[in-house]
């Protein structure tokens, strides 16, 4: 009698995981499909990792100029348009489109907002200033400013916004 009560036993949980089996593949698929799937958010802002942040003849030659970074931030389960993703600094440095130079604004440290102070860049949450060309000078930063690409196009002024580990010394690229 012990036998069967075993074999049934075996068949009964087979049946059982065999059931949990075919009802988890649908269920993994809806957890799993965002992620692979574009967003018509992604699509409607170009989808190219490109923000608009002003307009060319806004920025005066020679001056440094702070932009915040807005656009949609997109994960794998929720989309929110016109988010503040960050902040740079902007330099013209001369007539020409093609004389933009873009730094973060976020600190390489622990991710507090660099102010521009006199000539020079500065963190003021652990005391770390950066040259005008973004070199770390001193204080706890692990690194310079990052660079941020800059382009135009039709006269706006986009960056393309990318986000760096912050404490640690090489630059590397997060999300």
């Amino acid at each position: 009698m012990s036998d069967r009560r075993t074999v049934l036993k075996v068949v009964v949980g087979a049946a059982g995981a065999a059931t949990a089996g075919v009802a988890a593949v649908p269920v993994a698929g809806l957890v799993v499909a965002p992620a692979h799937t574009p967003s018509p958010l992604a699509a409607r802002n170009g989808g190219d990792g490109w923000t608009t942040v002003a307009r060319l003849e806004e920025l005066a030659v020679g001056q440094w100029i702070q932009l915040a970074v807005t656009g949609a931030e997109i994960d794998a389960w929720s989309a929110s348009p016109d988010r503040r993703l960050g902040a740079v600094w902007i330099n013209r440095r001369g007539e020409g489109a093609d004389t933009l130079q873009g730094l973060s604004a976020v600190c390489p440290h622990l991710g507090c907002l660099i102010d521009r102070l006199g000539d020079h860049f500065n963190c003021a949450c652990h005391v770390s200033s950066f040259a005008a060309d973004g070199r770390a000078l001193e204080g706890p930063s692990p690194r310079g400013m990052d660079p941020i690409e800059v382009r135009v196009r039709d006269g706006a002024v986009q960056v393309k916004w990318v986000r760096f580990r912050l404490g640690v010394a090489d630059r590397v690229k997060e999300g």
